[in-house]
């Protein structure tokens, strides 16, 4: 169980970190390092954490001091031992399972890192904790127990986040698992729920409980749907992972639910309009907006109750710290999905002209790593609001980092969110351009599916009840 009261041991401040842990392996999957810890008397943030089993310490934080890869390259520890498939052993969903307590209505001081200026708690900071611990998980899942080569698990994408219960102050639980495997490719499911009667004995459970499994229930806040994909460090290459067994109905629906989740995604991204016409249906909506509002000169303010899409942009600049870096050295993905939310949210808010809040979010794709050091620039822009009596909109946000030594610069994340405003309807929002009315099309299959994807999480409750 990933134990929030365990932290990296740095006391007395001297020789590295890496050489003060009692053991760095190489296993094959996943840079996993055997540390010494020490309790923390109060709950630290889930992403400040790391998850021991079985003597062994899973962690996606760095375990080297950042001024030690300043001052001396880092090198990987050879190893002779080159595992075949049938060495891999099927590992089930249990066996990847972790969880994590974030008792934010019984401490004060752990609210108080969580808490946003409206007095709920930050999305944002959970979505870090969830790429963490989809990080962790996926680490647990592809450990072989043996030696070899290194790999390297990352975030390829998380293909749906939705949110079902208003956000409030309560003690929380986050909890995850495995739920489909490829061949170099991991579904990890992680869900944050609702916990009545917390107490730190809840701390002291050493295996998962009865109804571990990832389904959301009518206790859960948040869902998320992440694929991690796994590569040899040596090689860079695809690595194949652990199979998983399904060990009753419940996980085979499950596992059913997430094969399900993956044919959509692929049919979506077959009929892209990146690489397909819009449908008739699509063209009449886009001549009608064109006959209603072509009159009105660009120069102009849109009419009532709309808004010009070039009207909703914000960008923000952010250099790339130390801080924010994951075992890999690179900037955590969970970070990156915390600026670009909060910026989609500053859109929302100036676009809706009051409090607005996170609905869903919807395929986003880690294209490149961040590196430190890099400027990373955010665009977020309102895509699609169809307006009248509806309070919906889409706002995508897109990553591009700039290397300061070379001057190039590279998209390296795309973000998909859907708000809503809490108190009025919002205005339409209107295409100039021929690419803007590509980006208003995509915006509203977004929406569509969107509401598809809701309704298919939703059966898969009623299943769990």
């Amino acid at each position: 169980m990933l134990r929030p009261l365990l932290r990296l041991s740095r006391q007395p401040v001297g020789p590295s970190l890496a050489k003060r842990a009692t053991m760095v392996t190489t296993s094959r999957k996943a840079n996993i390092a055997e540390l010494n810890v020490t309790e923390w008397k109060n709950e630290v943030p889930v992403n400040n954490i790391i998850h021991n089993h079985n003597n062994k310490t899973y962690t996606v934080l760095p375990i080297t001091f950042w001024m030690d890869n300043i001052t001396k390259k880092r090198s990987l520890v050879d190893s002779n031992i080159v595992l075949k498939d049938e060495d891999l052993e099927p590992k089930t969903m249990a066996d990847s399972y972790i969880e994590a307590y974030l008792p934010l209505k019984s401490s004060p001081s752990l609210l108080d890192a969580y808490v946003g200026t409206d007095g709920n708690f930050r999305i944002g900071k959970i979505i870090e904790d969830f790429d963490a611990l989809a990080g962790t998980i996926s680490c647990k899942h592809t450990d072989a127990f043996l030696g070899g080569q290194p790999i390297t698990v990352v975030t390829a994408s998380v293909d749906r986040m939705e949110l079902l219960m208003p956000n409030s102050i309560e003690d929380l639980k986050i909890s995850g698992h495995v739920a489909y495997v490829g061949r170099s490719s991991m579904e990890v499911f992680v869900k944050l729920e609702t916990v009545k009667n917390y107490s730190l004995e809840d701390l002291n459970n050493t295996s998962p409980p009865d109804n571990f499994l990832a389904k959301p229930t009518p206790n859960t806040i948040l869902f998320a749907r992440f694929t991690m994909v796994a590569t040899s460090s040596a090689t860079g290459k695809p690595t194949r992972v652990n199979a998983l067994t399904l060990l009753n109905e419940e996980e085979r629906e499950l596992m059913a639910f997430a094969e399900d989740c993956k044919m959509r995604k692929k049919k979506a991204t077959e009929i892209s309009l990146n690489k397909v016409a819009p449908t008739s249906e699509e063209r009449e909506a886009l001549h009608e907006i064109y006959m209603n509002y072509s009159k009105y000169d660009k120069k102009e303010m849109a009419p009532e109750n709309t808004c010009w899409m070039e009207d909703t942009k914000l960008q923000s600049v952010i250099l790339m710290q130390p801080q924010n870096r994951n075992i890999h050295n690179n900037v955590f993905g969970g970070y990156l999905m915390r600026r670009a939310l909060e910026l989609a949210h500053a859109t929302g808010t100036v676009f809706a002209k009051g409090n607005v809040g996170l609905m869903s979010s919807d395929e986003i794709v880690f294209k490149k790593p961040v590196p430190v050091g890099a400027l990373l620039n955010l665009t977020s822009q309102v895509r699609y609001a169809e307006g009248g009596n509806h309070r919906s909109f889409q706002i995508d946000v897109t990553a591009e980092v700039t290397n300061i030594e070379t001057g190039t610069t590279d998209v390296t994340n795309t973000f998909h969110f859907t708000f809503a405003s809490k108190d009025k309807p919002v205005r339409q929002i209107l295409p100039r351009t021929y690419v803007e009315s590509i980006l208003y099309l995509e915006g509203k299959r977004r929406r569509d599916n969107g509401v598809d994807a809701k309704k298919q999480l939703l059966e898969l409750m009623k299943i769990n009840q």
